[in-house]
């Protein structure tokens, strides 16, 4: 077969090649094109998107992703994950790690975590992160993972606000009744496990009522805002200064070697409370009345202690304020 004989084939050959190649290209930009538009969807819905090559350890950050923690350097655009991930929040950093390896894994069906992101201005904030993987090699190894993040700091912010009302007091910013019952049944807990004694203290005001009537509802709010500061410098860190409503505080110290532990912080109190409180131009005195509880001698169960703690700070008001009682049996009778 001559030259002339095998060009047809050779032509024919060349344009099944091209039109191989054309299909390759048309494939390929719709993909590419597909990519984009939903790159571009996620991005107008306010997401930053993020492309991850596992196997190289690179990742590629998107506009919006760059600008939404503050960054706006070019070359941010594509970084080790290594790096990025040395802006996670210290806190959040174990947690995080541990849900993308649970899901390239497969423990986990899919990666959705929230975690917190140090900007570039060094505020914080919380982000929703979901991810999924696009790319395996033969064996399923994960090759290719795309995701994004969502800025959800304003909605951890209401979390956090609705989180504070529920359990803390507004006027004085201390745990609340619900929060100080909490801790408490789970102080009890470890007492009772670990055969340990705790001290539950009430705390009531002498002349506040007085100092209400006098001077207006507005410096008596401002006597009890000083009243919980004080309170709170008088204990531990792990202690609980609690308000029940009113003049009426509450203080849980959930682990105490010896009685003598909350007599010495209850003289800590009364010593505290009986200094002068400075209002505008007047100085305001009061005193308090404290009742001590302690587990396991005074009670076994949150109720109790409660019940007897407060009948304690009754009599010590009844002895002459001032003053810190221990609950004795023989109060019941008076």
């Amino acid at each position: 077969m001559n030259h002339s004989q095998n060009l047809p084939l050779v032509i024919g050959f060349f344009i099944l090649w091209l039109a191989f190649v054309a299909v390759g290209i048309y494939y390929a930009m719709k993909l590419k094109k597909s990519e984009e538009l939903w790159k571009f969807a996620l991005e107008g819905a306010g997401d930053g998107v993020w492309d991850w090559d596992i196997q190289n350890d690179v990742v590629k950050l998107s506009n919006r992703y760059i600008e939404m923690f503050g960054f706006n350097d070019n070359d941010i655009h594509t970084t080790s994950i290594k790096e990025w991930d040395n802006r996670i929040h210290a806190d959040d950093a174990a947690s995080m790690a541990k849900a993308v390896e649970d899901y390239l894994t497969g423990k986990s069906e899919k990666y959705v975590h929230e975690y917190r992101v140090i900007c570039k201005d060094k505020s914080i904030k919380w982000i929703l992160s979901r991810g999924m993987i696009v790319k395996r090699d033969s064996h399923g190894k994960p090759l290719r993972m795309v995701g994004t993040h969502t800025d959800i700091t304003a909605r951890k912010q209401l979390e956090s606000r609705l989180e504070n009302l529920a359990h803390f007091d507004p006027l004085s910013n201390v745990p609340n009744r619900t929060l100080f019952n909490d801790r408490l049944k789970l102080a009890l807990s470890y007492a009772k496990r670990e055969k340990k004694m705790l001290a539950v203290m009430f705390v009531d005001l002498d002349l506040f009522k007085e100092i209400n009537d006098l001077y207006g509802h507005e410096t008596g709010d401002i006597v009890l805002k000083k009243v919980s500061r004080q309170l709170v410098s008088c204990v531990r860190e792990s202690d609980t200064v609690a308000r029940l409503g009113g003049d009426e505080f509450v203080i849980l110290l959930p682990i105490i070697d010896h009685e003598n532990d909350a007599a010495l912080v209850a003289t800590k109190i009364v010593e505290a409370i009986s200094q002068p409180i400075k209002v505008e131009k007047a100085n305001l005195h009061i005193t308090c009345s404290i009742g001590i509880a302690i587990y396991p001698q005074h009670g076994k169960d949150e109720k109790i202690l409660m019940i007897n703690a407060d009948m304690a700070m009754y009599q010590a008001k009844k002895d002459g304020k001032n003053q810190s009682k221990f609950f004795d049996e023989a109060m019941r009778l008076k």
